[in-house]
């Protein structure tokens, strides 16, 4: 009696590794799927805003930026150095509207919402430095 409970330890303790090995090959198996579909399925990042930044170049004058680029949709100023100027350009998508249950809802039709801006820094009336911001939703 003994010696068959020892027994079946043994074979038991023999399939432990191997019983180990594949949950850890499965789990590294689920986490490389799950991590494939999150690239896959990204959406290719808006063309627009870098076509406009190859555009532009350290020291270009506001006037010179302006003739390239365009007016920006929005300005401002550094609160604390007033040499500082920005220019903040939107670029926008349209997406699908997510349904929500209300009577004042028309239908499916796709909302506006921002995709990226191309931010630009002036000091003294130069350019200084831009970037290009992604939105993710």
């Amino acid at each position: 009696m003994f010696w068959k409970r020892m027994l079946t330890w043994r074979r038991r303790s023999a399939r432990l590794p191997r019983l180990r090995t594949a949950a850890y090959l499965m789990a590294l198996l689920v986490a490389v799927c799950a991590l494939e579909g999150c690239f896959f399925f990204r959406t290719k990042p808006d063309a627009r805003p870098q076509e406009m930044a190859s555009r532009l170049s350290p020291g270009m004058s506001a006037e010179e930026v302006l003739e390239l680029v365009g007016p920006p949709q929005r300005r401002g100023q550094n609160l604390f150095d007033k040499r500082k100027e920005y220019w903040i350009y939107e670029f926008s998508k349209e997406a699908p509207k997510k349904k929500r249950r209300s009577r004042e809802s028309n239908g499916t039709a796709p909302e506006t919402v921002l995709a990226s801006e191309l931010q630009l820094l002036f000091e003294r009336g130069k350019l200084v430095n831009w970037n290009v911001v992604p939105y993710d939703e």
